[in-house]
């Protein structure tokens, strides 16, 4: 046991240690509004506290960062240096419950307001304290996680959880949610006694932080379906649970078929406006199986889980994000064995793949069709890899079933070191990026040749 207690707590400490550096470097080389809608995210988290209505300058920055600005080192004097329009923005308490997801990054733009009222310091401190939020957060989740503790630390270091968990926007909230949520479900369902009132008060706070995230992350409410039903004693509706449990397991291609009829029944009612069962459908295909229609399949959605950084201006290549997708299988199941029942392993996969339908609803309706007018568009537009990055951890179960199939055995030694490597490698590659694209006038485009005169300028 002993044993097992000082391998959770390495893992969570090693990653500690590494989002403590990663997240350091990144907050003073990431360029402010250099995140997908920073701009639009710095206006609701600052009118939490403010009324923001005189604040005229909230639209510029709705579309992003100042590129040239970096490039030719003036965007010291024009953003950090120079004071903003602040002084008639009364102190005023607007926070509703969907604001609560804004509440860190306001709290620290407010101290920066009151430190120096410039944008590039008001942001600092609002990414600052998600910062904080997002390492307390995630190291408390990978600790008390009874598997997939290699995963989850993957994940929150991938070069796209960094650059969110290092911005203004309510991701490192959505992200910690996730990973909260994960953590308390792998705790239940390895437990075989009743629930004390602690483990209660446990779920209902992780539910309300799902419903104060992105209305997606209730898709984590299935696993609370699936959990073991000692956990809440012998009696009448847990022996009815049992029962509807083991008709499940005996009919298992019924309850199959059952289920994909419910979600066609599912796609018909939502797309009951826009053209119909088939019709929805084919636009769902177009969008995740025909690249050559949806053109931003492999480099927007598929490596933007991974790294597809800024306002979707530089990304990792492909090769990095297959390499990437290989090692997080291997860790997965190289995993602990852990005794869990297959419907919470199962849970995973649906948890992932309805995560993806429900996004890309929305981006269909609300982006797609009344933002950019596509009346006739035959594909989801607006779809991004980072809606569906905190949501890998649900995929890290499904490695204790291949176990049974794939033999991978790794030390946790090797383990520490694949993970040091791995994450150590995709977080330079994504600094160097961000600093030849914003830091050299070119983009880096010619940076060895300009390197070079710079060095026989030096001689």
């Amino acid at each position: 046991m002993q044993v097992v207690e000082n391998r959770d707590n390495q893992v969570s400490k090693i990653f500690l240690i590494l989002i403590t550096i990663f997240g350091s470097v990144t907050l003073f080389l990431q360029p402010i509004f250099s995140v997908p809608d920073e701009g639009t995210h710095f206006a609701i988290a600052y009118t939490i506290f403010h009324d923001g209505k005189s604040n005229s300058e909230f639209g510029r920055y709705a579309q992003g960062v100042d590129i040239p600005s970096y490039r030719d080192r003036s965007f010291f004097s024009k953003h950090v240096v120079k004071k903003g329009d602040f002084k008639e923005n009364k102190l005023e308490l607007h926070l509703g419950i969907r604001k609560i997801q804004y509440l860190p990054q306001a709290v620290g733009m407010l101290i920066g307001e009151m430190i120096y009222p410039s944008y590039g310091v008001i942001i600092f401190f609002g990414r600052l304290l998600n910062l904080i939020l997002y390492i307390v957060g995630m190291y408390f989740a990978i600790k008390k996680a009874k598997t997939a503790q290699w995963v989850m630390a993957m994940v929150a270091l991938l070069p796209m959880s960094i650059q969110q968990a290092v911005s203004i926007s309510y991701d490192p909230f959505f992200f910690v949610s996730i990973f909260l949520a994960f953590s308390l479900i792998t705790n239940l369902s390895t437990k075989k006694e009743p629930l004390t009132f602690k483990w209660y008060a446990y779920i209902v706070g992780t539910v309300m932080i799902l419903f104060f995230a992105k209305t997606s992350a209730l898709a984590m409410g299935l696993y609370f379906m699936t959990l073991p039903t000692v956990l809440f004693g012998n009696n009448y509706v847990t022996r009815v649970m049992d029962n509807i449990w083991k008709l499940c397991d005996k009919y298992k291609k019924t309850v199959i078929l059952l289920g994909i009829l419910l979600f066609l029944l599912f796609l018909k009612y939502e797309f009951r406006n826009y053209g119909g069962l088939l019709k929805g459908s084919q636009i769902l295909l177009n969008t995740f199986i025909r690249p050559d229609i949806q053109t931003g399949l492999d480099p927007i959605l598929t490596s933007g889980i991974i790294g597809n950084f800024g306002w979707l201006t530089h990304r990792l290549p492909e090769w990095v994000i297959i390499i990437d997708f290989i090692f997080l299988t291997i860790m997965a199941i190289s995993e602990k064995k852990v005794d869990v029942k297959k419907r919470m392993i199962v849970t995973g996969g649906m948890v992932y793949f309805l995560n993806i339908v429900l996004v890309s609803l929305v981006m269909y309706v609300q982006w797609t069709l009344n933002k950019l007018k596509w009346v006739d568009a035959v594909f989801v537009e607006g779809n991004q890899g980072r809606y569906y990055t905190p949501f890998l951890i649900c995929l890290a179960p499904i490695g204790l079933i291949l176990q049974k199939y794939i033999k991978i055995e790794i030390s946790e030694s090797t383990k520490k070191n694949l993970f040091l490597g791995f994450s150590v490698f995709n977080f330079i590659y994504f600094i160097v990026l961000m600093v030849l694209f914003y830091y050299t006038h070119d983009g880096g485009v010619n940076f060895l040749p300009h390197l070079g005169n710079l060095i026989k300028g030096i001689k």
